[in-house]
């Protein structure tokens, strides 16, 4: 029995001997499969850093590529856009200039008439004065000259009348001689009064009616320019 139990006891022991060594081998197999694992992770690893590295770098230069690109892009077309802005303000601020230029020279052209009419007006209203003075001064001239003359006719009148009174053809007074006592006669009717003097003659020998019809003098038949009538 004892035997038995002792050949039993070393079965066992025989038994579980292979099951000491398969396990040992199990964990060396799969520590030997962890650590081929791990060395193909890290591999694995490996590989995929270097590849994102790689493409990281692709992908930079890609950027850097058409970010240089879109910036020189973007550049000239804000050059461009600067540019048609700035034509686009010259063009405006030309055309004001012109404008402003025009109606400058618009008011100066206006300026320049004025001035040209006030002198020319200016330049006749010194003739005009200077007419009406030498008128005025002819008109005193002949004022004296007609009062000079009406004097010696009503001096000749009054030898006339002083002379031999028998004799009926000398006492006789002519109503001629009576208006030539008065004045000078009218040369252009010989009827009435001479009261207008024509210019530039001077002379007295027309009366108040025919000074709008005489052209020349009836003295010296010049043409006449104007008159100037005296009041005695």
């Amino acid at each position: 029995m004892n035997q038995y139990i002792s050949n039993v006891y070393k079965l066992q022991s025989h038994c579980n001997q292979p099951n000491v060594d398969v396990s040992t081998g199990l964990r060396l197999a799969f520590n030997e499969n962890i650590h081929q694992s791990y060395s193909s992770a890290s591999m694995l690893l490996e590989d995929l850093s270097t590849l994102i590295n790689h493409q990281e770098n692709e992908i930079d230069r890609y950027i850097q590529a058409h970010g240089e690109e879109f910036r020189r892009k973007l550049a000239e077309k804000t050059q461009r856009h600067y540019h048609a802005l700035i034509g686009s303000a010259n063009e405006s601020a030309l055309r004001v200039i012109r404008e402003k230029e025009a109606v400058l020279e618009k008011a100066a052209r206006r300026k320049a008439e004025l001035e040209a009419r006030a002198m020319q007006l200016s330049a006749e209203a010194q003739v005009w004065e200077a007419k009406a003075k030498a008128n005025e001064a002819v008109a005193a001239a002949l004022q004296a000259q007609l009062q000079q003359t009406m004097v010696g006719c009503v001096s000749q009148g009054e030898v006339v009348a002083g002379g031999d009174v028998e004799d009926a053809e000398s006492s006789y007074v002519d109503p001629e001689r009576v208006v030539v006592a008065r004045g000078p006669g009218c040369k252009a009717c010989g009827k009435r009064v001479a009261s207008v003097v024509l210019l530039p003659c001077r002379h007295l020998c027309v009366c108040s009616e025919c000074d709008d019809v005489v052209q020349t003098c009836p003295l010296c038949l010049s043409f006449r320019s104007s008159s100037i009538e005296v009041y005695i």
